[in-house]
C-alpha cells in the first residue's frame, strides 16, 4: 500500500515547482536536510523514482508528475479549506475577489473605501475591465461578485438592482450643439460620436434606444479616455452619469439636453447562482444594497 504524508507532498511539490531543495527549504522555513529527507522518505513509501537531477536541474519522472499533480490538488484543497474555515471563525476578515465594469469603478472604490474602514481586517482585489470579461469571469466564477449594468440571460446568476445608472451624452463646453434649443438624434448623427469597444453595454443600449449608427472608425475602450477624447474637442461622447459627476460640476464638459437621453438602467451586483458566497462576501454585498437607493444617483 502506498502512503505519503502532509509534509512530504508539501516538501515534493516546493523542490518540483522550485527547482531545488535550497529554494524549497527557504520557501518552508526549515533546513535543506530536512525537505531531503521528506523527498526521499516519499520515494521510498512510493516504491519509485521521482525525480532526476542533472547538475542542478531537478525534473520529475513519470510517476513524479503524477505525485506533483496529487501534491498540488491535495495542497490547494487543504488551503482553500483553511481559507474557508477562518473565514467562518472570523467572519469579520476574509478575502474578496471584485470584478467591476469599468464605468462603475469610482463608485465602487468609493464604497470598498467605507467597507473597508468597517471591517478592518478584510483584504480584497478588484478586476476593472470590460463587459466580455465581466462574462467570462461569471461563467467560470472567477470572482465572487461582480458589479455591472444589465446582467446576461444566458448565464444562471443571481442578481440585485441597488442604483439608478443614467447614461447620458457630453460635448466639450463649446460645442455648437449647446446653442440649439431643442438636439435631436439627427443632430447627434452628423457629429463625431465616441463611445465604447463593440460588444460593450453602454454601445449596446445607445444603439437599442436611439437607433444610431457608430460609423466613426474611433472606438474607445475606457471610460476615462472618453471623456478625455471630448475635453479635447473630438467629438460627442456616450458615458453613465455616475462616472462624470465631477467633470460636470467643474464644466470641464457639458451635458446635451437631447432625447431620449438620460437613458435610466441600473447596476447590478450579480454572482453565479451556484457559488456559495463567503462571509465577507455576503457582508459585502448586503452593503452596497443597504448604502445605494435603487431610486437615487451615488
Amino acid at each position: 500500500m502506498i502512503n505519503y504524508t502532509l509534509k512530504q507532498l508539501y516538501s515534493f511539490e516546493a523542490v518540483i515547482r522550485l527547482g531545488g531543495f535550497t529554494s524549497a527549504s527557504k520557501e518552508l522555513h526549515v533546513t535543506q536536510p530536512a525537505v531531503y529527507m521528506q523527498v526521499h522518505q516519499l520515494q521510498q513509501n512510493i516504491g519509485a523514482k521521482l525525480f532526476d537531477i542533472n547538475g542542478k536541474k531537478i525534473s520529475p519522472t513519470f510517476v513524479g508528475k503524477k505525485i506533483y499533480q496529487t501534491a498540488l490538488e491535495t495542497i490547494n484543497r487543504l488551503e482553500n479549506s483553511k481559507l474557508e474555515i477562518n473565514q467562518i471563525l472570523n467572519p469579520d476578515s476574509g478575502h474578496l475577489q471584485i470584478a467591476v465594469a469599468t464605468t462603475a469603478n469610482s463608485f465602487t472604490s468609493v464604497l470598498l473605501s467605507k467597507f473597508k474602514k468597517e471591517f478592518p481586517k478584510m483584504t480584497f482585489n478588484i478586476d476593472v475591465t470590460n463587459r466580455i470579461a465581466l462574462l467570462d469571469n461569471l461563467k467560470k466564477k472567477n470572482a465572487d461578485l461582480v458589479i455591472m449594468g444589465e446582467p446576461p440571460k444566458d448565464i444562471p446568476l443571481i442578481s440585485n438592482a441597488f442604483m439608478k445608472n443614467p447614461l447620458i451624452a457630453i460635448a466639450h463646453p463649446q460645442n455648437n450643439l449647446l446653442n440649439k434649443k431643442k438636439v435631436t438624434i439627427k443632430d447627434l448623427s452628423k457629429e463625431t460620436l465616441l463611445t465604447r469597444e463593440v460588444g460593450s453595454g453602454t454601445r449596446i443600449t445607445i444603439e437599442r434606444f436611439t437607433g444610431l449608427n457608430f460609423n466613426s472608425d474611433i472606438q474607445i475602450n475606457s471610460n476615462e479616455a472618453i471623456v478625455e477624447a471630448v475635453q479635447a474637442g473630438l467629438g460627442i461622447g456616450f458615458v453613465s452619469m455616475n462616472s462624470v459627476g465631477l467633470q460636470l460640476k467643474n464644466k470641464i464638459i457639458r451635458q446635451l439636453n437631447v432625447d431620449p437621453f438620460p437613458i435610466i438602467r441600473e447596476w447590478y451586483i450579480v454572482h453565479h447562482a451556484d457559488a456559495e458566497l463567503s462571509p465577507i462576501a455576503k457582508r459585502f454585498k448586503q452593503y452596497i444594497i443597504d448604502n445605494t437607493k435603487s431610486d437615487e444617483y451615488l
